[in-house]
């Protein structure tokens, strides 16, 4: 598929602007849609009205506003399916032991994303992830 020709489309939450320009470049020269949100300000309702192949989120902090959006995404019994790959600068173990220490009850039910990528990140890496998870979830070009 031609670079940028409307090929499937992925939501990216990433706080740092110049992520989001490599990711944006990376995934729209793959023939992705890369839909680009600031701050992770994106709300269930229109993840379920645009249903994305795929997320990718930056998650860094306990809690932060991308951790809960994410729990939230995979409780709803029709976003749960849209696979995920988290962003982080810790590894993933370290991440979810954290989300346990910090709030037992809130990082015990937070369940494993569909990838986990450590920053920085190889291109080749991500792009491999995302093409596994985008057919593998049978998504659509929207």
């Amino acid at each position: 598929m031609p670079a940028g020709s409307g090929g499937k489309k992925i939501f990216v939450l990433d706080d740092d602007p110049e992520m989001q320009i490599f990711l944006s470049n990376l995934l729209y020269s793959a023939g992705y849609q890369p839909v680009i949100f600031e701050n992770g300000a994106v709300e269930l309702n229109l993840i379920a009205a645009d249903m994305p192949a795929l997320m990718i989120m930056c998650v860094i902090k306990y809690r932060d506003n991308k951790t809960r959006l994410y729990k939230t995404l995979k409780e709803d019994p029709v976003l749960k399916h849209i696979p995920v790959i988290m962003l982080s600068n810790i590894d993933r173990k370290t991440f979810f032991h954290y989300q346990k220490i910090k709030n037992p009850t809130f990082g015990s039910s937070l369940p494993e994303p569909e990838g986990f990528l450590v920053k920085p990140l190889e291109a080749d890496d991500l792009l491999r992830l995302v093409r596994e998870l985008t057919e593998v979830s049978g998504a659509e070009a929207l």
